[in-house]
């Protein structure tokens, strides 16, 4: 810390920013010297290596995609059904409400307790299982969940 005439002048206050902005620069140092820096040098280092010791012949034959030592029998780049991507969509739609029926069914009493009215959280979770419902009943009148 400072003394004399410097800290009389700005006061304690003054001293405390010095001493937290350098404490927050020692941290930045210490995250680029110790992640950033290795990791780029790493990757610097094997790319230079690569190019100064490796040799590249490319050819139609080493050019192909690799399937088990077989002749490729199609393009390796193909476009998914639709249905993979619904059928993920609807999964992540309904699995995720397990993130807001878990902490809700944990707070029911300490809503009851502190907001005293015991009908809001049963009210407010029902509210939110009937929109995942009626989600769920058009997914299903639409044929979503048919596998053909």
């Amino acid at each position: 810390m400072l003394k004399g005439p410097v800290c009389r002048q700005y006061g304690q206050a003054w001293d405390l920013q010095i001493m937290y902005d350098l404490q927050v620069a020692e941290i930045v140092l210490f995250v680029v010297v110790g992640f950033a820096l290795p990791g780029l040098g790493m990757i610097g280092l094997a790319w230079a290596l690569q190019k100064i010791f490796g040799f590249h012949t490319p050819n139609p034959v080493k050019n192909q995609p690799y399937e088990c030592g077989m002749a490729p029998l199609q393009e390796a780049h193909l476009q998914f059904d639709i249905r993979y991507y619904l059928y993920a969509l609807l999964f992540i739609v309904f699995e995720i409400e397990i993130v807001f029926v878990l902490p809700w069914a944990l707070t029911t009493d300490w809503l009851k307790q502190n907001l005293h009215n015991q009908w809001l959280s049963p009210v407010e979770m029902t509210l939110f299982l009937v929109v995942l419902g009626v989600g769920l009943a058009y997914a299903w009148k639409k044929g979503a969940l048919k596998w053909e």
